[in-house]
């Protein structure tokens, strides 16, 4: 009596549902065990289960995220049968945006929402095409909002990283935004800034048309002196040097935008900041399109004294040894060259490239050359390249009497007359012949 009086007891616990044991997987269960102290296992276990209904296993991995376990569903993931997973980010997409989503445009979000976000990045990494323009969709909607500059600093992901990612689609919503920030009303006497974060992701969003917008940017005159800098070192970030942040941007949204970049770093009445940052955009574009405008720079008069040093070294990073010669007689014979800068610039460039025996024999013929200072960089180069064979050919420049204006620079404390070329000649072939510096 007593056994069969046992077997009924648990026989209703089971059909009650309150073993641990034996909870039903239902949307309901998968909310209660968020609250839990073995809920986070039951949620896990949900998500994992390839028997369950694909929306019950998402419902449980947006659970885990808004618990902070974010972890646990990327490591899931990565180790789910493909045909499951392709189910399970359908399903967990959308309820990820509807944990990221921010009421409005203007509003900044809060933890749970920047996590829901960042899942969604984590998504796209494993999902198809279509699930893929979906999460795009969900992330421009996100970021390209007049908050963007306060949305783009929050998370694992940050928004630079991000329109990296989106491409053009996301620089045309943000040309959107920054024109509402310009034609807002109430700047009569102050203009709104145009914050960094909204200038580099115009720039890193790989969209022609956002450069141009970017470009006629740094020209404004929004009361801002920094605004033609700061977008100039926006494009620097994104094309040049991105630190780390992202994935250089490929040159090809520059090349439709060159005359305007060469006419950024041809103005000398900039500051040279941008000068220097419109020229290494030239030379980003790459061969061939960024051999002519730079060696046009290295012949163009400008206020900047180290603008010619700028413009040939970029174009000899350009073009490579098969541009020495044009770059060196392009050099104009007139004005001051300081002897520290031309070697920085110059010809200790041209010394480290190859092949080396072509290198050398552009320099030789160079050495010839009518212009003072194509005659000087060559024996400097000659000289930084060891090749001793050439000694007697510089030494034979050591007659010339052409002074090199500028030699010393402004550190000249001892007032040092400028050497001639003859002079530093007869110094270089001495060096090449003894290997000892003079």
């Amino acid at each position: 009596m007593l056994a069969r009086a046992l077997t009924i007891a648990v026989a209703l616990l089971l059909g009650s549902g309150t073993l641990a044991g034996c909870e039903k997987t239902d949307h309901d269960n998968i909310d209660k065990w968020t609250r839990t102290q073995k809920g986070p296992g039951k949620l896990k276990k949900a998500m994992l289960d390839e028997d369950l209904d694909a929306d019950l296993s998402a419902h449980a991995a947006a659970n885990l995220v808004k618990m902070q376990k974010d972890a646990e569903v990327r490591a899931a993931l990565e180790t789910m049968s493909p045909g499951r997973r392709t189910q399970l980010i359908s399903a967990l997409a959308p309820r990820l945006w509807n944990i990221a989503r921010i009421e409005s445009e203007n509003n900044l979000p809060n933890a749970m929402q920047i996590m829901a976000k960042d899942a969604l990045i984590s998504l796209r990494k494993w999902a198809d095409d279509a699930q893929r323009a979906q999460i795009d969709n969900y992330l421009v909607d996100w970021y390209a909002v007049s908050s963007y500059e306060g949305r783009a600093q929050g998370g694992a992901t940050l928004g630079p990283a991000v329109v990296r990612m989106l491409g053009p689609r996301a620089g045309k919503k943000l040309m959107a935004v920054v024109n509402s920030v310009i034609a807002a009303p109430g700047q009569d006497k102050v203009k709104n800034r145009i914050g960094d974060e909204l200038l580099l992701g115009l720039a890193v969003s790989g969209d022609p048309e956002a450069i141009k917008y970017l470009l006629d940017i740094a020209r404004m005159d929004r009361g801002d002196p920094s605004l033609g800098k700061r977008t100039m070192s926006a494009l620097y970030k994104a094309y040049i040097d991105p630190g780390g942040l992202f994935d250089i941007v490929g040159p090809e949204p520059l090349v439709p935008n060159l005359d305007a970049i060469v006419s950024i770093a041809k103005d000398d009445s900039i500051p040279g900041q941008m000068t220097n940052d419109a020229v290494a955009l030239i030379r980003a574009v790459g061969p061939p399109h960024c051999l002519a405008p730079l060696l046009a720079m290295v012949r163009v008069p400008h206020r900047e004294a180290r603008f010619k040093y700028v413009a040939a070294y970029n174009a000899l990073m350009c073009g490579g040894a098969k541009a020495i010669a044009d770059v060196v007689r392009g050099l104009p014979d007139a004005g001051a060259y300081v002897r520290e800068e031309l070697q920085g610039s110059i010809s200790n460039e041209i010394a480290k490239m190859n092949p080396r025996e072509g290198v050398q024999a552009t320099l030789r013929e160079l050495l010839k050359d009518q212009s003072t200072i194509a005659k000087w960089v060559a024996m400097e180069a000659l000289a930084t390249m060891k090749s001793t064979e050439d000694a007697p050919k510089i030494a034979a420049l050591a007659g010339n009497k052409e002074r090199l204006v500028g030699y010393w620079g402004e550190r000249n404390a001892e007032n040092k007359p400028d050497p001639t070329l003859g002079q530093r000649a007869k110094e270089l072939a001495a060096e090449l012949s003894t290997g000892q510096p003079k």
